[in-house]
């Protein structure tokens, strides 16, 4: 009898499950509502279609679920069964508007993920007269939502007041400013919004955050999952908030403003400028956002901290101290032996910003850095891989993992000389469990598997491109498992993911995807252990 209770406890809820995913497209279905007044704003007729019938769809699917769901209490297998699929049902979701507007389903996808997903990755190859991003002319001219505007002007032909303006949108502020908000929603996790504002989760609140926040260690955070919740994202949003004023300050336009301080924020990385930060042409931009790219690469609970009670919490973290000093040493080899151009303050506010804005993940650009030494290349490659810290924004396999993989080798090596010493691995004061030294060593195994099969996959579905070589192969894996941005060569800071074959497109959606769930929660839902009564 007790094992029969015990299936039925952990067997995976369909209906309960239905009902997390329709909150979650309704809360979905709100958020489009801000790029489609930005749409309206700039006069983007199609923009404001395509967002206005993609909020509603987001709504009438999330009622249809809600209706066939049930208001059970959820368990773990639901909590990871949402994290998981959520992040695909929001980039499907959130791909809707681009696909109304002319873009293939494929790149659709791919812009979409790489948005909620803070990569940066973009598939954007032409831009307007003042230099942002924009889809082509002819794609436009036969979409959906420029289809659906024809048909509104001719119904609205004797009505004056309510006159649409004829013709497809030469504009796409309202696209540019939903990349740029999809990547900040991402940033601290659009399911860690869903855990704040949902009334209840109960035991799943737990779940879900523990399978959102990126990192091993989230066991610092109390008990009251809602309460932090909520305490990340007013952190968040706060330090949002002073980089756009600062922005502002130093002369960047306001919508500019906005969507780069969603993106730095978020370490996504979109840009609405096809140049990025290179066609603003100020040391100031730069700093501001080498800072809050540096801070929000950073534990957010550190911040927290530092705001409220402890002003040394950041420099007395040794995973930050750790952060900073790698971030140190490889502007240090860029700048000497990175074939940076230009004289020392030039080098280093180059080298620097690059260096931050991929170990961070963010991926904004001041330099062209395909063009670099090998030296240079190199380093950024392996920050692609290394990341930020724990509990920040950032992608990849995070700074304490590093440090916990150096220190169990070293106290491998000092068991060697003494074999019968009870030696343990700290991180500051605090002892670290055997179990978190064992996830962290399993993720990194697991992570660099996934990293080399991926990019065999990539090789082979390439191997006809004469234009991809094996740095372009290597740094695109690297880039969007990492999520990061642009990688080199055809994939490089001046270059797209256009040009890459549809199924290499998919698969890189797939890296982004299972590098922003941090691999486990993606691979769980592959064990056939998960979906067994």
């Amino acid at each position: 009898m007790p094992s029969a209770i015990l299936v039925r406890q952990y067997q995976m809820k369909i209906r309960v499950f239905l009902w997390l995913l329709a909150q979650l497209l309704k809360l979905l279905s709100v958020l489009l509502l801000l790029p489609g007044a930005v749409a309206a704003i700039y006069g983007e007729t199609g923009g404001v279609i395509a967002f206005a019938a993609t909020s509603s769809f987001s709504l009438a699917t999330g009622m249809l679920l809600g209706r066939l769901s049930s208001e059970e209490d959820p368990g773990l297998k639901e909590a990871f069964a949402l994290v998981a699929l959520g992040w695909l049902v929001a980039a499907f979701f959130g791909a809707l508007p681009y696909l109304l507007l002319g873009m293939n389903l494929v790149d659709g996808l791919f812009e979409s993920m790489s948005a909620f997903t803070t990569t940066g990755s973009s598939i954007f190859t032409e831009t307007d007269q003042l230099g942002y991003w924009t889809i082509n002319q002819s794609l436009v001219e036969s979409s959906l939502a420029t289809d659906i505007q024809f048909q509104l002007v001719r119904m609205t032909a004797d009505l004056t007041p309510f006159r649409i303006r004829a013709g497809p949108d030469d504009s796409f502020m309202g696209l540019l400013f939903w990349r740029s908000f999809a990547q900040w929603l991402g940033g601290m996790g659009i399911i860690l919004l869903f855990v704040a504002i949902l009334p209840r989760l109960g035991v799943a609140g737990r779940q879900l955050y523990r399978a959102e926040v990126p990192g091993p260690d989230k066991g610092s955070f109390k008990p009251r999952i809602k309460q932090t919740a909520r305490m990340l994202w007013m952190v968040y949003i706060l330090l949002t908030i002073v980089e756009i004023v600062l922005l502002l300050l130093a002369g960047m336009p306001l919508f500019d403003s906005l969507c780069h301080a969603f993106s730095s924020m978020a370490t996504g990385g979109f840009s609405p400028q096809g140049l990025s930060i290179m066609a603003y042409h100020s040391w100031m931009i730069d700093a501001i956002i080498t800072l809050f790219c540096f801070l929000a690469g950073a534990n957010f609970a550190l911040h927290y901290r530092m705001l409220t009670s402890e002003r040394k919490a950041l420099i007395s973290d040794l995973e930050f101290r750790a952060y900073a000093l790698i971030i140190l040493v490889a502007t240090s080899i860029i700048i000497l032996w990175g074939g940076v151009e230009g004289d020392i303050w030039r080098k280093i506010q180059l080298a620097g910003f690059q260096v931050v804005t991929i170990m961070t993940t963010t991926g904004f650009a001041t330099d062209n850095f395909d063009l670099w030494a090998p030296a240079g290349k190199i380093t950024l490659l392996l920050l692609m891989v290394i990341g930020a810290c724990a509990g920040s924004t950032a992608g990849a396999i995070k700074v304490v993992r590093l440090v916990l993989i150096l220190k169990s080798a070293y106290r491998e090596l000092i068991r060697a000389i003494h074999p019968k010493a009870v030696l343990s691995v700290r991180l500051g004061e605090v002892v670290v469990k055997e179990e978190v030294l064992r996830a962290s060593n399993i993720f990194v195994s697991t992570y660099l598997l996934i990293f080399a099969l991926a990019t065999l996959l990539l090789a082979i579905i390439c191997s006809g491109d004469p234009g991809m070589d094996m740095e372009g192969i290597l740094s695109a894996v690297a880039t969007t498992l990492g999520n990061v941005g642009p990688g080199f060569g055809m994939v490089g800071p001046a270059n797209s993911f256009a040009q890459i074959h549809p199924a290499g497109k998919m698969l890189l959606f797939l890296c982004m995807w299972i590098g922003r769930l941090e691999v486990v929660t993606a691979l769980v839902l592959l064990v056939p252990e998960f979906w067994k009564k």
